[in-house]
This record gives C-alpha cells, sequence and structure tokens, in this order.
C-alpha cells in the first residue's frame, strides 16, 4: 500500500526553525547560555522526519468508561479511592475565589488527599479543552477540606496536549482498586504557548490518538499521571527531551528540596506552596528537572525525553502529583514518602517573654546555612513540627516581618526545640482628615543608628519594601504595628494630593509609641476622580498579589477608581472594596486586558461586566481553536480589527485602549505604526476608531517624550482624536504602585458612590481628563479643557495654566507643546508658589498658535526629585489636547 501523507503541519524549514529559536530566546530568556545547544537539538529532532509512512491500519482511540463514575466520590474510607462527577455541595468555597472548577467536573479522592479534573468543553484556563487538573485538597471526614489556590498544570507531550473529546471515570473504585479518570483525544498544539513551545517541538502530532489517565489508588498521597499513545505512524516518534510546566506559579511559590524558594528549577520535583491551605508537589515521571524557561508567570523545566512506539499503543508515567499541607512543610513530608526518602520530625516552641506566639514561620536549614529544608508556621499554641532529612545536622530560624532572626541549633537532634523571640515594641497610628479617620498608607523606617533585619530570599518570605521595616495600608484609618526596640521615623500620607506625616518615635521594650496624623490635602480637585485602568492580582498568570491587598493599597493612596484589569479573566474590585468597608473612597467598576501575547498587543477593554456562565467570565475571544464542535479548526489569531469590532458591539459598548503601544507585546509595533504619517502599514490591522492609547504605563512624561509620547502626538497630527491615559500596568505590589501615575477625569462629582460605567467611559473617551504622575496641570483656552476645541488656528492666543502639586512633590518645569513640538520650557521657581495656597506652584497665561489648518495644545509639568519616601517614581502630570480648529 502506498504511503499517505499524515494530517497536520508540513514539515518546517531549517531557517525557521532557526528563526523561531532567536525569537525563543528574546521572549523567554534562558537561564543558561548553553541552552541554545539544547534548544536547537530540540527542535532539529521534533521537526525532522515528518514523511515517514504510515500504519497499513489506523489508530484506534482509547475506550472511554463511564460518563458519571461513583455516585458518592467523596465518600471513600481508609483502604478506599473513588471517581465520579463532584456535586455543587462537594466543592468548598476557595477564600480566593480564583477556583476554576464547577458542579459535574469530576473528583478523585480517597481517605486522604482530593483531585478535581475539569469536564470537556470549554475551560477558563489556557488548555483549553477540559480535562486538566482544575483543583486539590485534603480530605477530612469526607469533604474536602483548606482547598489549594490553585492555577494550571500544563501536560504535555512535545509541544502538544490532548485535544479533550471525553472525560470519563474508567474505574471508579468500587472494586476496591484505584480509582481512574481519563481525559481522551487525539494530540494537538495547545493554543496561545503555541507560539512558545513550537518552537521547541515542530511536529504537532495531530494524527496520534491520546489519553491522560489520572490515577488514584486507595491510601495513596499522590495520583499518577499515565500518558497513552497510539499512533498510526510507520516509524517511532522519539522526543529528545518533555517540557513539565505550571503558570500562574506566582499564586503558590515554587520551593525545590535544597534550594528553598528559588525559580531555577532542578532536583526531583517542585512545590506549589499555599501557607494558608493544601500544597502540592510535581514530581516527573522519569528522572528529574533539567534547565528551566520563565517568562510572566510560565515556568517551564526539561525533563527525559520518550519515544512513542510506531503502529500501536505505548504509554508512560508522566507525573506524580502529591497532595499534602498544609504549607510547605506538610507537602515537602508527603514528597519525601511518595520518593521513599527517609526522614526524622523536629518539634518545638516559640515564645515571647514566656508566652506562645502564632504564626511564626521556622525554617530548617543545614547548620552552615547553605541548603534549605522546609518550613512550619507556628500554631495556637506557638508549637511546631516539621521534617528533614533523617541525618541531617539542623539549624532553626524563626522569622517574622520586621524581625530579626531568631535562630538555634538542634544538629540531629528532634526536639523539643524553644526558640525565644525577642521582646517588641508598638506603634499605634491614627489617620485622620479634619477629625474624621481616612485610609492612609503608614511607613516605618529606620531612625538614627537603627538596622533592618535580613532574611535571605531562598526563605520564601516577602521582601521589606526599599529600606523600609513595615509598610501598611489602613484602610479604616488605624493601624498597631510592632516593631524591635528602637528609634523608627512613621510616615503617614495619602497619596499625592495630600502632605506627609512624618514624626521620629522612640519605642521601649513592651512599650508604646501613638502617632496622630492629621493629614492635610493641600491640592484641590473639585469635580475630578483619578483611575488606574491597569491592575493585575493573582487572578492573572503573571502577577502573586493578593486583590485584597491590591485595593487597600489603592484606598490608602487616594486613587478612586481601581480597575481590575486581569488577563483574559473579566472582573471588578466591587467585592474587595464592599470588604474593606471603602465605599465612601472608592468605586469598582470591570474590565479585561485583552491578551494576544507576543502577536499583535495587549488591550484595556472597558467596561465590562462579568459572566460567570461564560468562559473566564466572558473575556473577548481573539483567537478560534479546535473544539468539540470544530474538531477540525486550527488555531488562529483573529485580525485585531475583527476582535475590536466584537468587542465594541458588546451590551456594555466598551471602549478599547491601547495598552503599552510599544514593547515586547505591542499592537504599534505590530500593525508597522509610523508617528511621521500617523498610519500604519497592515492597513487591514490598523484601528481607525480607538480614541485611547496608554501613553504612559508605569513611566514618566520624562521617559517617554520620545517614544509613547511620539506616538501619541503623531495620531494627532494625523487628525486622529486620540487621548492619552497613564496606569500603573501592577503586577507586583511594591515593585510597580498602582495609581502611579493615574488618569483624572473631570465627572463632575467628588463622590464615587455617584459614578456609573456609562459616565467614566463616556468622559474618559473624549478625553476630558489629565495624566497624573503626582503633579495635577489645568489647562483651559478660553472656555475650552482637554478633550474640547476652540476656534481660531493660526492666530496668537493665551492658554491659562495651573499646575498643583503636594510640597513635598518637586515641581521644576513646564513643556508647552502645540502640534506636537515643544515651542517652550519655562521653570518652576520656589517663589512661583501661591503665598496663600503653596501647592499651586504655578499660575499663568501662555501664548500659544496652532498651525492655521487646525492643531493642538498640550501642557506638560515635572520634576526630576523622585517621589520619596511614598516610591522612586519621578513626578509629572501632562493635560490631554485642546483642539485648535480654524
Amino acid at each position: 500500500m502506498a504511503a499517505r501523507p499524515r494530517r497536520g503541519r508540513r514539515p518546517v524549514p531549517r531557517a525557521l526553525r532557526i528563526a523561531r529559536v532567536k525569537r525563543a530566546f528574546q521572549l523567554w530568556q534562558p537561564r543558561q547560555p548553553w541552552l541554545l545547544w539544547l534548544l536547537w537539538v530540540a527542535i532539529c529532532a521534533a521537526g525532522c522526519g515528518d514523511d515517514e509512512a504510515s500504519c497499513p491500519t489506523a489508530a484506534t482511540a482509547f475506550p472511554d468508561g463511564s460518563a458519571d463514575g461513583h455516585p458518592q466520590p467523596l465518600g471513600a474510607a481508609a483502604g478506599q479511592a473513588r471517581a465520579g462527577r463532584a456535586r455543587a455541595a462537594d466543592l468548598p468555597p476557595v477564600p480566593s475565589g480564583l477556583i476554576t472548577w464547577k458542579e459535574g467536573d469530576f473528583v478523585l479522592a480517597n481517605d486522604r488527599v482530593a483531585l478535581v479534573i475539569e469536564d470537556v468543553g470549554d475551560s477558563d484556563l489556557y488548555d483549553p479543552w477540559g480535562g486538566r487538573p482544575v483543583g486539590l485538597a485534603r480530605v477530612a471526614a469526607g469533604r474536602m477540606i483548606e482547598p489549594n489556590n490553585f492555577g494550571e498544570l500544563l501536560l504535555l507531550a512535545g509541544g502538544s496536549t490532548v485535544l479533550t473529546e471525553s472525560v470519563t471515570v474508567v474505574a471508579d473504585g468500587a472494586d476496591g482498586g484505584p480509582a481512574i479518570v481519563r481525559a481522551r483525544g487525539k494530540l494537538h498544539p495547545l493554543p496561545t504557548y503555541d507560539a512558545l513551545i513550537s518552537l521547541l517541538y515542530a511536529d504537532p502530532m495531530s494524527d496520534i490518538e491520546a489519553a491522560i489517565d489520572y490515577v488514584l489508588a486507595p491510601g495513596a498521597e499522590h495520583v499518577d499521571i499515565q500518558f497513552h499513545f497510539a499512533s498510526p505512524r510507520g516509524e517511532d516518534k522519539t522526543l529528545p527531551s518533555v517540557m513539565h510546566a505550571v503558570t500562574f506559579e506566582r499564586r503558590t511559590p515554587v520551593y525545590q528540596p535544597g534550594l528553598g524558594f528559588d525559580d531555577q528549577l532542578s532536583g526531583p520535583y517542585l512545590a506549589l506552596v499555599d501557607d494558608r491551605a493544601t500544597s502540592w508537589a510535581y514530581a516527573p515521571g522519569e528522572g528529574g528537572l533539567g534547565s528551566s524557561l520563565a517568562s510572566s508567570g510560565f515556568l517551564g523545566s526539561f525533563g527525559a525525553g520518550f519515544t512513542i512506539a510506531a503502529c500501536g499503543a505505548s504509554e508512560r508515567l508522566h507525573a506524580r502529583l502529591v497532595i499534602g499541607g498544609p504549607g510547605l512543610d506538610g507537602v515537602q513530608a508527603a514528597a519525601a514518602r511518595v520518593l521513599g526518602e527517609a526522614q526524622r520530625t523536629i518539634t518545638g516552641t516559640v515564645t515571647r517573654g514566656g508566652a506562645p506566639v502564632a504564626g511564626i514561620h521556622v525554617h530548617a536549614v543545614d547548620s552552615a546555612g547553605t541548603a534549605y529544608h522546609t518550613r512550619a508556621t507556628t500554631d495556637g499554641s506557638g508549637a511546631f513540627s516539621l521534617h528533614v532529612p533523617a541525618a541531617a545536622s539542623v539549624r532553626l530560624d524563626a522569622t517574622a516581618p520586621g524581625e530579626p532572626i531568631a535562630q538555634l541549633s538542634v544538629g540531629t537532634g528532634t526536639g523539643p526545640a524553644q526558640i525565644a523571640l525577642g521582646a517588641l515594641g508598638q506603634i499605634r497610628v491614627v489617620a485622620t482628615e479634619s477629625g474624621a479617620r481616612v485610609p492612609a498608607r503608614v511607613q516605618i523606617v529606620p531612625g538614627s543608628g537603627q538596622a533592618l533585619p535580613n532574611v535571605p530570599l531562598r526563605y520564601g518570605e516577602s521582601p521589606l519594601p526599599g529600606g523600609r521595616l513595615r509598610v501598611a495600608f489602613a484602610t479604616s484609618g488605624e493601624v498597631m504595628l510592632p516593631v524591635p526596640p528602637g528609634t523608627w521615623e512613621v510616615i503617614v500620607s495619602r497619596g499625592y494630593e495630600y502632605e506627609l506625616v512624618r514624626q521620629t518615635v522612640t519605642v521601649a521594650a513592651d512599650g508604646l509609641a501613638t502617632v496622630n496624623a492629621a493629614l492635610e490635602r493641600s491640592v484641590d480637585t473639585p469635580g475630578v476622580q483619578c483611575g488606574d485602568f491597569h491592575i493585575h492580582t493573582w487572578r492573572s498568570y503573571d502577577s502573586g498579589d493578593d486583590a485584597l491587598l491590591k485595593v487597600a493599597q489603592a484606598l490608602a493612596d487616594g486613587l478612586e477608581l481601581p480597575v481590575r484589569s486581569e488577563h483574559e479573566f473579566v472582573g471588578d474590585f466591587s467585592a474587595e472594596i464592599a470588604q474593606l468597608g471603602g465605599q465612601p473612597f472608592a468605586v469598582g467598576m470591570g474590565s479585561v486586558e485583552l491578551t494576544t501575547s507576543d502577536r499583535w498587543g495587549h488591550m484595556g477593554v472597558f467596561p465590562l461586566v462579568p459572566d460567570p456562565s461564560a468562559p473566564n467570565a466572558g473575556a473577548p475571544r481573539w483567537q478560534t481553536f479546535p473544539t468539540l464542535k470544530t474538531p477540525d479548526a486550527t488555531f488562529t489569531t483573529l485580525s485585531p480589527r475583527v476582535v475590536f469590532d466584537a468587542v465594541r458591539a458588546r451590551p456594555e459598548a466598551p471602549i478599547i485602549i491601547i495598552n503599552h503601544p510599544r514593547g515586547s507585546a505591542n499592537y504599534f509595533g505590530y500593525v508597522g505604526y509610523d508617528p511621521a504619517t500617523g498610519l500604519a502599514t497592515a492597513v487591514s490591522d490598523w484601528d481607525t476608531e480607538f480614541t485611547l492609547v496608554e501613553v504612559f504605563n508605569d513611566s514618566s512624561w520624562q521617559k517617554n517624550r520620545m517614544t509613547d509620547v511620539t506616538d501619541w502626538f503623531g495620531l494627532l497630527r494625523a487628525g486622529r482624536k486620540v487621548f492619552a491615559v497613564g496606569s500603573s500596568d501592577s503586577h507586583e505590589l511594591f515593585a510597580a504602585p498602582v495609581g502611579y501615575p493615574r488618569t483624572c477625569i473631570r465627572l463632575g462629582t467628588d463622590d464615587p458612590r455617584q459614578l456609573t460605567t456609562t459616565l467614566v467611559r463616556d468622559r474618559l473617551a473624549a478625553g476630558h481628563s489629565a495624566v497624573s504622575g503626582g503633579v495635577f496641570v489645568e489647562a483651559r483656552i478660553g472656555a475650552a479643557g482637554p478633550g474640547e476645541t476652540v476656534t481660531g488656528a493660526g492666530s496668537p492666543m493665551m492658554v491659562d495654566v495651573v499646575v498643583r502639586a503636594a510640597t513635598w512633590i518637586d515641581v521644576d518645569a513646564i513643556d508647552v507643546v502645540v502640534d506636537g513640538q515643544t515651542v517652550d520650557t519655562i521653570p518652576i521657581l520656589p517663589g512661583d508658589a501661591d503665598p496663600a495656597d503653596p501647592a499651586v506652584r504655578w499660575r499663568g497665561a501662555i501664548p500659544v498658535q496652532a498651525r492655521a489648518t487646525g492643531g493642538f495644545v498640550v501642557i506638560a509639568a515635572y520634576g526630576d526629585a523622585k517621589m520619596e519616601p511614598l516610591h522612586d517614581r519621578t513626578p509629572f502630570g501632562v493635560t490631554n489636547p485642546i483642539f485648535v480648529a480654524p
């Protein structure tokens, strides 16, 4: 019989594979230089041999099992395991609200642990087909308890996974044996990540039947993940390596034995640690974890390769999921038991002044402090128990936020260890405005001669932010902070519109110092409220920030419109604002960051209303890929204009913000936009309707003047009415503070409770706003303000300008921009401030003349001193354009 060509993609030319390698390095930034050779070997191996003959008979799909499985999957007694569909009552609430499991998904459970497998169909995950883990927990008394803050596990054979056609129960455990859930289909490249993974594995293998079996034995603490393959190819398919990968890993920090919390993967397994709930570990089925790749929340590691046999079935143990906890010690002890590693138990108590202390981390390291073993958290009685290698000589280090490490050597002993912490004092801060308590940021920095504690990064503790002992967001207006005895400076702030309160206090052991901070609002902005339209939390794959803490920072820093913009998931901060009692100060509105990765950019879509019944709460689709309804479809990135039109047609009539238009994921680069002409070379992809560009992304006027600002002015010169937005793009709380910069919109009210999404959307889209990075600039030509039009182009006219900033913020100069050109730079001197209102740093009328055919005027003010002690960014403010017509 003549050989017939395989289905799937054509062989990838060698030149293209080389280009893809180069692109991989730009995206991934591999940790080891020698990885280039490894990647090239993998790509060559995966891209060759695409013309082998087919088998005389077609490959047979693996059989399905029961559609429902055991009617009570969580009812397993000791010595039993079960598998079946979950009822709503079986699935416990997850405190973060991030879990993606639903009623009807499948539960594998024994009397100790449970794993939930998503049913077939549309998924909230980046692997979109169902049949993958979506949550896990420990089991007690037939109930799932303390569920993990689970993200996503990618199960890959080469660059492909199973395009799920069915999820069934192969064995429900009723016979006393293991319980097994099977996800079955053909292999297919993984959408979204295909652009990355196909650089390493060019063969899609989409002609090969495959199944993933999840196997839980009675009494086990782990689930085996087994791959089954049935190949129609006449030759073996050898994969030189396997990529083991997780994403959303910043929700649950990654631990590795011996290394601690270090994202340089190696060794027998990695653990994803949830201190407040069940933790889990991932161990490759063969070999260990090799060289790693990390990019924006994607964490991958190479492991041993394998061969898919020709003309028949083959199988392999892909990985083991170890379910343990709570915290690190529970899961690393469980992993040691699964791997057969001998351990011993150390017990002890942590006290302060003879009284037990709860919530203290106790770390176990080797006596030299080089190898990291584990950590545990003290309970209500101050007690802890942890597990270390049986023969290890151990030192215990007890840590608490802002305190020196308390160390105790236990050698090869087992305890009970008694760790005594030093005495502390306390600082009580009360923040008020006109006598009423208001949210505020409280910082404690060392006074003269005072040292800060130093905790190694591998301990996995939150690092001290920028020389501060403590940073707290006192959303109720009051906070009590423990501190070591000594002299400390207390700094109380409420964003850019307020003056600072700074007070130095000396705190004795067991003593109390009180700071009453009466905050003065020195910058008056009547009818204006400010928003940050680009804020990420741990719902996004590349952020580890608790949403509640993110909102607390927004409230404390005086931001009225914190807009949640997760990658590919619609959400808002309404629940968090309500939980913190922040409704008088802020309002939550929904949006999404439409994220096409490295394809054609990231876009803010505002406003959107979350739809819990839709995948990703109704996030707009920017791609097509195979589904049960369209099994022959391929992964396709839609044209930007097609996506934008679909977005604008939604019931909310949202607007589109072109986020970070230049950079690694950018729209302007994709379409070939040229600011000199205001046009793009990719005409079919160039949208002519957007009116908002994120000109300032955690950046300032000075930094962006020759880049994104130039792009913006190019659009304006071409006749487009496009307006600047300033946002933080905050992924890490202290690395990118929420609200720097912010977009301040003229809304006609100072009460966030009076705002509607329609009002905010329409005023923002019309450019009735200015961007503030600490400086507030007002400009008018006659009665016309930003976003409005005045006539008289070609004739001299005056623009009335007021520059305001709190007195602790540096403002040095004003740039006057007419038709995209800086026509004047005016220095701001100390004597320019209004003696009766020192926050008015400059006020005056500036002559301008737009071109006769029509133009625009933009006013910017800025300083060069960092905005310490709030953060290390430089201050600026810039208006949106006032248009001048003939």
